[in-house]
């Protein structure tokens, strides 16, 4: 149901992917859908539909198809996270329908449990799992399981916590499809340049 993936990526690519998060240049204020949607709930990120996807979406893409080696439809959209401390993300599901996937990555160069910043998954109310967001992990659940990050510490020495999911959202295309005739194609280099 909730699949971890380590050593997907070469410490390079880690490093490159952090760089790329570090210095992204298109952040925006998001919230999560869900019931408690406040101020409060507001997190830097950003929301890539397909076709808008550049670089960055195709490599990470290529690179969990070809060495995950599992079966994963073609992916609607790349979200981006970058947590702080003090953020307080919402709980909330990416796909309404059964058949969606998320697919996760963390791609922090450094990180200690003792930071927090944990992706937590709940059925019914109550917590089925805690996944510390370790460099360069990959993680794949069903995209109607609700989830959510939990701040970063304020003992950190990153920028933020950061991720990026890849969603599979059957019966959400058409939403997709429109949300992304506002958005721009992603053309942010990747690799970084050095």
């Amino acid at each position: 149901m909730i699949d971890v993936y380590d050593h997907v990526f070469t410490s390079r690519e880690i490093m490159w992917m952090h760089r790329y998060m570090s210095h992204f240049d298109g952040w925006q204020l998001i919230f999560d859908d869900s019931e408690e949607q406040s101020p409060s709930t507001y997190s830097l990120g950003r929301a890539i539909d397909q076709p808008n996807f550049g670089p960055f979406e195709e490599f990470l893409i290529r690179a969990i198809n070809s060495r995950i080696k599992t079966i994963i439809p073609d992916f609607h959209r790349v979200v981006y996270n970058a947590f702080r401390p003090g953020d307080d993300p919402s709980l909330h599901i990416d796909g309404e329908y059964d058949g969606s996937i998320t697919v996760m990555v963390y791609p922090n160069e450094e990180w200690y449990p003792s930071w927090g910043g944990e992706t937590v998954f709940f059925r019914d109310d109550e917590c089925i799992d805690s996944i510390i967001p370790k460099p360069g992990r990959v993680v794949m659940f069903p995209g109607n399981l609700l989830h959510g990050a939990t701040a970063p510490s304020k003992n950190i020495k990153a920028a933020a916590r950061f991720s990026v999911a890849l969603q599979f959202c059957p019966g959400q295309e058409d939403a997709m499809e429109y949300h992304a005739q506002f958005q721009p194609v992603n053309r942010r280099p990747f690799p970084p340049l050095e």
